[in-house]
């Protein structure tokens, strides 16, 4: 026969209940304290509307002072001032729990400036038969806890923003850093690909210098092997500069010597130039060309000009001309264009001086132009000897004229000489 249940059979014992309501304690009461902190710990969610609404009840409760001091004060509005303290008390009470809730050393809050503020802030209300209205105005001091927290969070605003811009500053240093190495490859590839030495030739020697005014120039200047013999020399200006003229640059000198060897006269070769760039130019940029076939064997320097800066002649006797003649447009503006042919001699003890606009173009800090005066100047002065060491002071001119200011644009040089007869061995 079954036994009725007993006090051993029960569903839980009052140990068991105990247990269970004590298990259950700490998670309400870590919930009430998040919440707390949530109203009145600096950074909690609701802390800055909370600490607005204090402010606002801490003016209104100081302002009521006066009020209930004016004399003649009706009933109704007395009443009113009444149950307007009893409702900032209530709230103040409530806040003054709630710190006390989310204090983690509540004692030391108790005994704090802040604690002992907010207690006076409620106790006269409390003590009956006392007039606490001029005890009020102990409010005001809880104005310095919202200051406090409004400094507080202006403070981590600051700090925040300050770390985001240097964050920022970081990754645009890094990634400029990033830029600045890869312009330099770019640099070191472009002045790769210009030659280095002049062609060897009996009787002649050449020597040629780019200078960009970036990291990356729209100057170029060639040395082209022809059939025959010959060697075709180049000088170039592209519109523009860095990277945009360093790419039209590139596309133009690999043109160029393409289709150098396949056209007889330098204005075939431009002609044929110029319509390629014009069809594969999406940027409009457009570029100078100065182009001449020389002949080793008998100096004769045939020439067509697209658009460039006229170059220089230095004869044995230190005179100086500029190869004029009729040239064409600038290569890539227009297709279809025509680049008349012209010829000059280089006689022994001749020197063909090619420049673009950057060393004319050089300025100093008067915004005063270097000018051809000082280039001709330099050309007669200095012409004689071997073509690098020409460029070596024309480079050097330029660098002491500026004297400083900022580059303008690219600087590019090119010297060809024809031995004089004695210093080439022939009787």
């Amino acid at each position: 026969m079954d036994q009725p249940p007993g006090p051993s059979h029960a569903t839980g014992t009052g140990e068991d209940l105990i247990a269970a309501s004590g298990s259950t304690g700490p998670a309400w009461r870590g919930a009430l304290h998040r919440a707390a902190a949530q109203l009145v710990e600096n950074g909690g969610r609701y802390s800055r509307p909370f600490e607005s609404l204090i402010l606002i009840l801490i003016v209104l409760s100081v302002a009521s002072v006066g009020l209930e001091a004016t004399a003649g004060l009706p009933a109704w509005a007395t009443g009113a001032l009444r149950w307007g303290e009893i409702a900032v008390v209530a709230v103040f009470s409530v806040e003054y729990l709630l710190r006390i809730i989310a204090a983690p050393d509540k004692l030391k809050f108790l005994l704090s400036f802040e604690g002992i503020v907010d207690f006076l802030s409620i106790a006269p209300f409390y003590l009956a038969g006392i007039d606490a209205r001029w005890l009020r105005l102990v409010r005001m001091l809880r104005l310095l806890r919202v200051l406090k927290l409004r400094t507080y969070q202006l403070e981590s605003t600051v700090a925040e923003r300050t770390l985001e811009i240097s964050q920022k500053n970081a990754l645009l240093e890094q990634t400029q850093g990033q830029l600045n190495a890869e312009l330099e490859v770019g640099r070191a590839l472009q002045v790769a690909i210009l030659p280095s030495a002049f062609p060897a030739r009996s009787g002649f020697d050449g020597a040629a210098r780019m200078i960009p005014a970036t990291t990356m120039g729209g100057d170029f200047y060639d040395f082209i092997q022809l059939p025959g013999g010959q060697i075709g020399l180049v000088m170039a200006d592209v519109s523009g500069k860095g990277v945009p003229a360093a790419f039209f640059m590139a596309v133009a000198r690999t043109t160029l010597r393409d289709l150098a060897p396949a056209h007889a006269t330098p204005g075939e070769c431009l002609a044929a130039v110029n319509d390629v760039l014009c069809a594969e130019n999406p940027l409009d940029l457009f570029v100078t060309v100065f182009y001449c076939m020389l002949d080793p064997e008998s100096g004769v320097l045939r020439y067509a000009n697209g658009g460039h800066n006229p170059p220089y002649l230095r004869r044995a006797d230190a005179s100086v001309e500029a190869l004029r003649g009729a040239g064409g447009l600038v290569l890539g503006a227009m297709p279809g264009v025509d680049f008349p042919d012209h010829t000059a001699q280089l006689q022994a003890g001749y020197r063909l001086i090619l420049y673009t606009d950057g060393v004319t173009e050089a300025f100093n800090d008067a915004d005063e132009p270097y000018g051809e005066e000082r280039l001709i100047a330099e050309v007669r002065e200095h012409g004689g000897g071997a073509p690098a060491a020409l460029i070596e002071h024309i480079c050097q001119g330029v660098a002491a004229f500026a004297s400083g200011a900022p580059q303008s644009d690219d600087i590019t040089l090119l010297v060809v000489s024809r031995e004089a007869i004695e210093k080439a061995g022939i009787q």
